[in-house]
């Protein structure tokens, strides 16, 4: 997936990089700790990949594919399960619990996705934000899964609630996929921005397991909603916000600075925004 450039102005620290790759990384989030407002906005810079990559600097899980004043844009994730000619287990298993930092939510322009024709999933959050949703993707014959469509037929997709921090999924069978092993081994889950994700119908269920999560992978975002301060809120941390520029609360906790009309620049750094 190619990257896009961040929607707020690649302002940063004094001495500190503004780019990576083609992606611009501006402040409160920087490259390195000694860059960022503190480590929950702190990325690294990958120089191996050509062109360079983005991670947090916590974790290579999650490419940083784009950065906006409200939203990140990291690679997804994919659990899956495959079996074997006999219906048991195949031994190819990949489940998760996935976690973020306070000041992270999962956005919901995120659908929960499953993919196969004998698997269901349950999603579940970890913290005070729990909460229970799942989805059921079926089929009985190839030539039945649409093309395009997550309509339960190979493919279901389902809303999350908003203010979720964590989840952890696990993939689950009715059948161990015995009456549709002829086109269709493995079973999927995972979290995706809503419209990036096109299902290739029977295509998709037939492509070797490592072949589909790497594109999965490499292609396609979940967006998470960033806040400063997610226990504040302006009347507090208020002074963070520079000069012409305002402090918005954020449903949920939190709040962003913002230039003010007629006012660009970086509304966390000094001077503020400029006219």
């Amino acid at each position: 997936m190619a990257a896009v450039f961040a929607t707020i102005n690649n302002i940063a620290k004094p001495g500190c990089p503004t780019h990576c790759g083609i992606n611009t990384v501006s402040y409160p989030f920087g490259i390195g700790r000694e860059c960022s407002l503190d480590n929950s906005y702190s990325l690294t810079c990958n120089t191996s990949y050509e062109p360079p990559k983005l991670f947090p600097i916590s974790s290579d899980d999650f490419e940083v594919y784009n950065i906006s004043d409200s939203e990140v844009r990291v690679a997804t994730l994919v659990s899956y399960r495959c079996y074997n000619q006999r219906g048991a287990l195949g031994g190819i298993i990949k489940g998760f619990d996935l976690n973020l930092n306070k000041e992270y939510t999962f956005s919901v322009k995120n659908k929960f996705t499953v993919i196969g024709c004998d698997d269901y999933t349950l999603i579940g959050g970890a913290d005070e934000s729990y909460v229970s949703g799942g989805c059921f993707a079926l089929c009985r014959k190839e030539q039945e899964v649409p093309n395009g469509e997550c309509s339960g037929i190979g493919c279901c997709q389902a809303s999350i609630p908003k203010g979720l921090r964590s989840y952890d999924l696990t993939l689950h069978t009715l059948l161990n996929h015995s009456d549709v092993l002829s086109f269709n081994e493995c079973g999927y889950g995972f979290l995706v921005e809503e419209g990036s994700f096109k299902f290739g119908g029977a295509a998709d269920l037939s492509t070797n397991y490592s072949e589909f999560v790497t594109r999965l992978e490499s292609t396609v975002p979940i967006v998470l909603d960033w806040v400063i301060a997610p226990n504040k809120s302006c009347a507090i941390g208020v002074n963070i916000c520079k000069g012409n520029s305002s402090c918005y609360d954020v449903e949920g906790g939190g709040y962003h600075c913002k230039c003010n009309n007629g006012y660009e620049g970086n509304p966390y750094l000094d001077p503020g925004c400029q006219g």
